[in-house]
């Protein structure tokens, strides 16, 4: 039995049977590795270590893949919160990008070193002079924004450093999402604590808010979801979003 679990697994049937059961239990249930309390970034990089530390799942390639459609070749990027730089190593193999990174963690920012990328230890929650003395083709925020108070002044300050801004967020507007709700759960889009995100946008909301902001989105995608429903109504079968956003006015209008 133990020879056939290998086997069974990757079969057709039981992917989808698994998925399923996934997405159900997404529906009524918790994360078995679940706690309340402050997320210690280092810990979290601790334990992916021993399996996924450097390597895309196929969450992080959809995403990886979707990025490369929007940045050109040969761009000078700056990756804030570059993690582990599974994602930004993939940008420089496949696009042969100038790459620079920042995160916050000691250990993610070792191990980037160690696989060659130019990544520099500082918190994005600080003001932008503090990490970023250079101008770039793009800044890309990836799965970032939710985790800070106040991403307006962020990407306010950004606007001066890049000529794109290339932002991926989760969609609280996925059809999951609402039915969870209605279910009398909030929408789960943490993985170890729920203190994990601060901000929610769903797709209608993240248009508005870029706007107010000063920014035209010129390129949106729905890059995990419902099957080809989601390049049609992103809002509703889109579980997550990529949005490149450029200047649409100097600065953002007066409160």
């Amino acid at each position: 039995m133990t020879r056939l679990k290998p086997i069974l697994r990757r079969l057709p049937p039981y992917l989808w049977l698994a998925n399923r059961y996934r997405g159900l239990r997404r529906l009524l249930a918790y994360p078995e590795t679940a706690r309340v309390g402050v997320t210690n970034y280092d810990d979290y990089w601790d334990a992916k270590a021993g399996s996924g530390l450097g390597k895309l799942s196929p969450f992080r390639r959809a995403r990886a893949e979707a990025l490369a459609r929007v940045i050109p070749p040969g761009s000078r990027v700056l990756d804030l919160g570059v993690g582990d730089g599974a994602i930004l190593k993939y940008l420089v193999e496949r696009l042969g990008i100038e790459a620079h990174g920042v995160d916050v963690s000691p250990k993610a920012v070792e191990y980037c070193r160690s696989i060659g990328l130019d990544v520099t230890l500082a918190d994005i929650t600080q003001p932008v002079s503090a990490f970023i003395d250079a101008s770039y083709d793009c800044i890309l925020m990836s799965e970032i924004i939710e985790h800070i108070p106040d991403p307006e002044v962020l990407l306010n300050d950004l606007r001066h450093h890049a000529s794109k801004l290339i932002v991926s967020v989760p969609n609280t507007g996925y059809h999951q999402h609402r039915l969870r709700l209605l279910l009398g759960r909030f929408p789960l889009q943490w993985v170890v604590t729920p203190g994990e995100h601060l901000r929610f946008w769903t797709v209608a909301d993240f248009r508005w808010w870029a706007a107010q902001l000063g920014f035209r989105i010129t390129h949106e995608i729905a890059y995990q979801g419902t099957p080809w429903l989601r390049k049609v109504w992103p809002n509703l079968f889109g579980e997550a979003m990529i949005y490149v956003l450029e200047h649409a006015r100097q600065e953002p209008p007066a409160p």
